[in-house]
């Protein structure tokens, strides 16, 4: 049983029979959402899909903590960004001047992301929350029981080895409300306002706790979430399940101090780019987004690539030419998903996670693989790639305009891939003119043979079999095969032969074959 399944089956044991369950992914917008934060907003979206089949209601909750301060200027943004630190992320000015703050720069890209994935989303807003007084009740109770979770975090601080928070710490802490940094003194909490000094610009005064100045500290603002949107189900990150982490702290937090119980959760491993090393950052900038997977991977691709891993599992996305590994097999699981063919389990099912929403019919596929031989070749614009296409007997003469709408953009993340990630012995340029290259005649009969094959018309698998046995009849594949490559890309390697032979022209790949001008 897919992971999806087996997890949302978990949740119902955990949460019993519900009207509607909650499910919840975050984070703060401290730079950009990478491909490793997008793990757990996807386990969530994946789990809720599996729950919906069960026949249940989920609401899905993207949480923007936008309302967290801002910690340290990252690489890619100027230094004078320097005098916001301590500012609320969303009332940082964007140093690109494109979007309204900081937070929103990197937060609408993803959501655009999301969006493109046919991810359906609610996303909520730390800050627009806090503003309106939404957490109010939960600022108050962790106020009034601010000694019980110190005890709390101090048995997990001892554990761990670390010196204990002190006497005069407080579960929150206040924005100020002149220069809107967080480095204030909390003097004292009447019931209703906080009193405090602010040590950055000397500003004294008092905010009342639904004004929006004061802001949860992590450990305690994640169960008071938990807590006041009935969270269900929850994934994290290792790190947050480590012993000690924020999970394990907040599961004490959500029952003692907030008096509920806490959501059900899933461990998630890393995502990472094979071949690079540590762990990706937004603020480091060391990241790769989805925006990069979308440049060369189908939505569809991406959502199947999350899916067929078990979120315990490291996720390690190679771009050069497994990519190529990877569309083959979304491809072969779709033909089976669609046929009824005996296929994996599992990844049957990662295919229908991925593919959101299902179409009515099987989408007509080109082969990543022949895509990228095709947009290498001279003059391939689209009316060119359609004739190719409907020659080599890769889409039907009649396509449809939503399945060749698809194709197009395929052969677009071809080009991108080419252009981006492909190794060198991928690119080609076909050759002008007849090398001046002497092919000795047991080549040159071969070569003829394969000529008249093509002149006479055969399909890809006539082709691909025809080349083998003259290559074995004239001399072997391994002396045989370069011939070609160097005729038409001056290389000894190439791509697939048949498939590459029957991309061209066929009256330039005959004449090229028979060795004439």
């Amino acid at each position: 049983m897919h992971w999806a399944d087996v997890t949302a089956e978990r949740v119902i044991r955990e949460r019993g029979d519900k009207e509607e369950y909650v499910f919840e992914s975050g984070i703060t917008p401290s730079g950009f959402v990478h491909i490793g934060n997008f793990r757990e907003a996807f386990t969530v979206w994946a789990v809720a899909k599996a729950l919906r089949a069960k026949g249940k209601k989920v609401r899905v909750i993207h949480f923007w903590d936008d309302y967290d301060r801002f910690r340290k200027v990252p690489k890619n943004v100027p230094e004078e960004w320097k005098e916001h630190l301590g500012k609320p992320v969303s009332e940082v000015p964007d140093p690109w001047g494109c979007h309204r703050s900081y937070a929103h720069h990197f937060m609408d890209q993803f959501e655009e992301e999301i969006a493109k994935l046919g991810m359906k989303v609610e996303f909520l807003h730390a800050e627009q929350l806090y503003k309106q007084g939404f957490f109010e009740n939960e600022i108050r109770i962790a106020l009034e029981k601010k000694e019980r979770i110190r005890e709390v975090l101090n048995k997990i601080r001892e554990q761990a080895k670390q010196e204990p928070l002190p006497d005069d710490w407080w579960p929150v802490y206040v924005y100020c409300e002149k220069c809107r940094k967080d480095g204030t003194t909390i003097l004292s909490f009447d019931g209703e306002y906080i009193h405090y000094k602010c040590n950055s610009c000397g500003h004294e005064g008092k905010t009342h706790i639904r004004d929006g100045n004061v802001k949860m500290r992590w450990r305690v603002d994640w169960p008071a979430r938990w807590s006041k949107l009935g969270i269900d189900f929850e994934p994290a990150g290792k790190d947050h399940h480590a012993a000690g982490g924020s999970f394990e702290t907040g599961s004490i937090i959500v029952r003692e101090i907030f008096e509920r119980e806490p959501p059900s959760t899933l461990m998630y491993e890393f995502v990472s780019i094979k071949g690079q090393k540590g762990k990706m950052s937004g603020s480091k900038g060391n990241v790769i987004l989805i925006s990069d997977l979308l440049e060369v991977m189908e939505p569809e691709l991406i959502l199947f690539y999350y899916a067929r891993y078990r979120p315990n599992k490291e996720i390690k996305i190679d771009l050069g030419l497994d990519l190529l590994k990877q569309y083959d097999e979304f491809d072969r699981t779709e033909e089976a998903y669609w046929n009824g063919a005996e296929h994996d389990e599992d990844l049957l099912r990662a295919y229908w996670i991925a593919m959101e929403p299902m179409p009515e019919k099987k989408p007509v596929r080109v082969p990543f693989s022949t895509l990228v031989n095709l947009v290498q070749l001279p003059g391939m614009d689209e009316e060119k790639l359609r004739e190719t296409l409907v020659r080599m007997g890769k889409i039907p003469e009649n396509i449809s305009d939503e399945d060749w709408k698809r194709v197009l953009a395929r052969a677009e993340r071809a080009r991108n891939w080419v252009e981006k990630y492909a190794p060198d012995n991928v690119k080609f340029k076909i050759l002008e003119e007849l090398p001046a290259i002497e092919v000795p005649e047991n080549i040159r009969k071969g070569l003829e043979r394969i000529a008249e094959a093509i002149e006479r018309g055969v399909t890809e698998e006539e082709l691909n079999t025809i080349i083998f046995e003259t290559a074995k009849s004239v001399s072997s594949p391994r002396e045989f095969f370069p011939w070609i490559y160097r005729l038409f890309i001056g290389k000894d390697r190439g791509p697939r032969a048949a498939g590459f032979l029957l991309s061209l022209d066929r009256d330039f790949a005959v004449k090229r074959l028979r060795l004439e001008e």
